[in-house]
């Protein structure tokens, strides 16, 4: 089947849509039951031959796919292989209309993940990427398989499906009880046959219908949760906290993610896991450092000292993640940039990352780490003290928040003043770490009060991006220097020199580019709109 990318698009009307009913089933058994009923009631039925269907649903290893309502499966069904697109949506009264592309392939892959059918392939890639896949989900399902003729003509698959599930991938291998399940794909003839047959099949046997597919059954069973931002509701500050609570409910969450990430770090699948790690010891150093007057500062200090070490470990490993990432832009504005080329630059660098990501591994085994975890998780966990010595424990988020985040807000904008007098990209650094603490206090605060933040925190996003780019190129620069200076003397194609300084050479544009896009963006955070809008969402109380 010729695959493009117009079919792959949702809202694209000229995709095949699947129709189908689904009905969950008491057991194997009710299958006798159903076809000795539609053909007393004038269906003629055909037996097929029946199916064994092995079913691995990929996605990366935050849902990427899911959350665009896309579900991607590689299937073995009776020995061929292929892949499947598949559009997830409401199902009404056990009616699923959604869009399915299938590509068959020649035979069994050896590795899922990695996609050998090219359009299908980009169209993931250009919604998951930097992101890989993972395999999350097993599905092994015996169909018995019939087709089936309505009295008025419309032709049916009917399909017994017997369904048995199991985690793969980063989760805890587990299975969970069978799935039975009618499924009547409409093979041609009008949606009503289905809805004839449901309400026959219903209404003599009480079966329900479904309300999810395969997939999403799963996840439910095994509930596997979807990873988010958003802290869960145990870990969520409230107005009414005290400074010292709210501190630790920051933490907690913080830890909660640091450790989701860490069998993603250890195995090496995905780069995001190394940075989502260390996003997660950087925000629990902000926490510490932000509201230090509520926490005892021999803990405060011990703590920050520890994820300091830590960062560390995972920066070192980021960096190179970083410049491996941007080859691919790289490659595309530099014409001598061949891909054997960056095939084996990326090969040099992954040699090179070997190293900081072996001491990493042996830091999160170390006795140094268990004694952190330990120490972290018993002060997380201890009672609030009666009279805490730290001078804002006792206070309430209402009480603190407000004033930390202007703060924080008046020390963004002095900064701000001095890049615009003087845009060196020394200030363009200090700012973004003024900026990010601004963001990380906006965020810890933020379910405080209602997401009445989260315009403001978007504001903060687009001027960390743009400082974010300005300080990967310069350590894109920095890093060739430092190539540069370990090839002196050595022998290195003269290809190879070349690409490194077109490359060193489009990190000065693009600095050049986002200083000058900078002031754009800024002259819309530091508005008197916004300032405005800040000030009276800080003014919320409890009762509001």
């Amino acid at each position: 089947m010729q695959l493009n990318k117009e079919m792959l698009i949702m809202t694209d009307e000229k995709k095949p849509v699947e129709t189908e009913l689904k009905l969950v089933l008491p057991g194997p058994e009710a299958e006798e039951a159903v076809i000795a009923n539609i053909r007393e009631q004038g269906y003629r039925v055909k037996e097929l031959e029946p199916v064994k269907n092995v079913d691995i649903y990929l996605d990366t290893f935050d849902w990427s796919l899911m959350k665009k309502k896309l579900a991607l499966r590689y299937r073995i069904s009776n020995g061929e292989a292929m892949y499947t697109i598949k559009g997830i949506g409401p199902i009404e009264d056990g009616i699923a209309k959604r869009m399915e592309t299938e590509v068959k392939l020649d035979g069994p892959v050896d590795v899922p993940t990695e996609i050998p059918v090219k359009q299908i392939r980009n169209f993931v890639d250009d919604i998951i990427f930097p992101r890989k896949l993972l395999e999350h989900i097993h599905v092994r399902t015996d169909r018995r398989l019939y087709r089936v003729t309505l009295p008025e003509g419309a032709k049916i698959e009917l399909a017994f499906d017997t369904s048995s599930f199991s985690l793969r991938g980063l989760h805890k291998p587990r299975r969970t009880r069978r799935l039975h399940e009618l499924e009547a794909e409409l093979l041609a003839g009008p949606v009503e046959a289905l809805i004839s047959l449901s309400s026959l099949l219903s209404g003599t046997f009480g079966y329900l219908p479904s309300t999810a597919s395969k997939l999403e059954v799963a996840i439910e069973r095994f509930k596997v949760s979807l990873p988010a931002k958003k802290p869960p509701e145990k870990y969520l500050v409230r107005l009414d906290d005290r400074l010292d609570l709210a501190v630790r409910k920051i933490l907690a969450h913080q830890l909660d993610r640091f450790r989701e990430h860490l069998p993603g770090v250890h195995r090496d699948i995905d780069t995001e896991f190394v940075h989502q790690a260390r996003v997660a010891t950087r925000r629990m150093r902000s926490a510490l450092r932000l509201f230090r007057n509520a926490v005892p500062q021999s803990t405060g200090n011990s703590l920050a000292g520890e994820l300091r070490w830590l960062g560390g470990m995972f920066g070192t490993v980021r960096d190179l993640d970083v410049f491996l990432l941007n080859l691919s832009r790289f490659q595309q504005q530099i014409e001598r940039f061949p891909a054997k080329k960056k095939k084996v630059f990326e090969n040099w660098i992954e040699k090179q990352r070997r190293a900081p990501l072996n001491a990493l591994s042996q830091a999160l085994a170390s006795p140094r780490y268990g004694n952190f975890e330990r120490r972290l998780i018993r002060f997380l966990e201890g009672p609030l003290p009666v009279r805490p010595r730290a001078p804002l424990a006792v206070k309430r988020v209402c009480e603190t928040a407000p004033s930390i985040i202007k703060e924080k807000f008046d020390a963004v904008i002095e900064q701000g003043s001095i890049v615009l007098e003087d845009p060196k990209l020394k200030q363009f650094h200090r700012l973004r770490i003024q900026m990010k603490r601004l963001r990380y206090a906006c965020e810890f605060t933020a379910p405080a009060y209602d997401g009445a933040l989260d315009p403001f925190i978007e504001r903060t996003v687009d001027i960390q991006d743009c400082l974010g780019e300005i300080q990967d190129a310069v350590f894109t620069r920095g890093f060739i220097d430092s190539l540069f200076d370990d090839w002196r003397g050595k022998l290195v194609g003269p290809a190879l020199v070349f690409i490194m300084g077109e490359i060193y050479q489009l990190q000065g544009e693009i600095v050049r580019e986002r200083q000058g896009r900078f002031g754009q963006i800024w002259e819309r955070f530091a508005s008197e709109e916004t300032i405005g809008q800040l000030n009276e969402i800080l003014s919320m109380s409890p009762a509001d």
